[in-house]
């Protein structure tokens, strides 16, 4: 489906989201839905839904010392903001994915505070600009 066929297709960016634009890049962002609102959405849904519960299992594998867990929830978490072109948020998740992987899981509190800051900065950006894209494109 292109984006030119897609009624639902968001063809430019809102203009006004400074800071969501400063946290997410808008152009990885809608290239990777082609352009379609709807389904930026329906991501978006499911990314506020999925990355509290992958920040905890991020946390209880700190807690408990599961590198595995560790490595396995970051780099799905990863994952997950790499859809919105969350740079900052990604390598953060990347460095705590690394530690998993590495089985070095001591010293990982400033690792995991800047995740979980990154994370919160990302799902406020996307909202933002979920918000302003539905103002300037009301009917898609």
């Amino acid at each position: 489906m292109s984006a030119s066929t897609n009624s639902r297709s968001l063809a430019a960016a809102p203009k006004h989201c400074v800071d969501s634009a400063q946290i997410l890049d808008r152009q990885t962002m809608l290239r990777s839905v082609e352009n379609d609102l709807v389904l930026l959405n329906e991501l978006a849904e499911i990314f506020f839904a999925e990355s509290p519960g992958l920040l905890a299992q991020i946390r209880a594998g700190l807690a408990e010392h599961n590198a595995e867990a560790v490595e396995r929830s970051a780099h799905t978490l990863k994952g997950a903001l790499s859809n919105f072109g969350a740079i900052r948020a990604c390598e953060a998740a990347r460095e705590l994915e690394i530690r998993g992987r590495d089985s070095r899981l001591d010293d990982s509190a400033a690792p995991l505070a800047l995740l979980e800051a990154e994370v919160a900065a990302a799902m406020n950006a996307l909202s933002d600009y979920l918000r302003e894209a539905r103002r300037e494109h009301p009917s898609r």
